[in-house]
């Protein structure tokens, strides 16, 4: 199984990636960590690293670019050394750019992913419980799940994580859309139909990565995925 943990930038991805990896190993599995951030030393231990290839900041300096460029130029450099970053394992969780926008507007982005998986993979997209505070930041959050799914191609479930920080009520940001008034209010409850197309509607994922709740939710709802039996497709 081969899994892409994708977020926004703070959405605790790398957290996510060092503590489930440990989870999995625990419960008896082969796993293996990549990490596909050429500007972020990983925090866990990585089985692959594309920093060994490719760095940001010694892009930035080459090519005399910003922060941005250096990024985007990083990923299309990236594409090159894609085979030695494969590998083989009962799940191989891929830790992708904290600029998630970056990667998957980007061309190369794609291309990565397209290259590192098969028939078995799936994305995890990490929403921050603090920050899916309101009926504004629910609706974002919805529609670049929807974002991430179309433009890789990949089954997708939604996590909350930071769950020990903050409690995300669903039903209770989509009852405060029907209350709100105005054209804005409006336009934010006629997006909510972009909620069927995540996995919120059949289960609601909440973990936390510092204290390793949630994470049997998370097993369960990736093995549903591939399984015909499951309740999410």
């Amino acid at each position: 199984m081969k899994l892409f943990v994708i977020g926004p930038a703070g959405s605790g991805k790398s957290t996510f990636v060092a503590e489930y990896s440990e989870y999995l190993k625990d419960n008896g599995y082969d796993v293996k960590c990549v990490n596909l951030d050429p500007a972020t030393e990983p925090i866990y231990k990585a089985d692959r690293d594309i920093r060994e290839f490719v760095k940001t900041e010694e892009v930035m300096k080459k090519y005399k670019l910003g922060i941005n460029g250096a990024l985007i130029k990083s990923i299309d450099i990236s594409v090159d050394y894609v085979d030695e970053l494969k590998c083989n394992a009962d799940y191989v969780l891929y830790d992708t750019p904290g600029q998630m926008e970056l990667f998957i507007y980007s061309k190369s982005g794609r291309e990565i992913v397209n290259k590192l998986s098969d028939r078995f993979s799936a994305a995890l997209f990490l929403m921050d419980s603090t920050v899916v505070c309101d009926s504004e930041s629910f609706v974002s959050a919805v529609m670049q799940n929807v974002i991430v799914s179309l433009r890789l191609s990949l089954p997708t479930l939604t996590v909350f994580t930071k769950s020990d920080l903050s409690e995300v009520d669903v039903d209770e940001l989509r009852n405060e859309l029907s209350e709100r008034e105005g054209l804005l209010a409006e336009l934010m409850e006629k997006t909510l139909f972009f909620i069927e197309y995540t996995t919120i509607p059949y289960r609601v994922i909440k973990v936390s990565s510092i204290k390793r709740t949630g994470f049997n939710d998370v097993f369960t709802a990736i093995n549903e995925l591939f399984c015909a039996c499951g309740d999410i497709s």
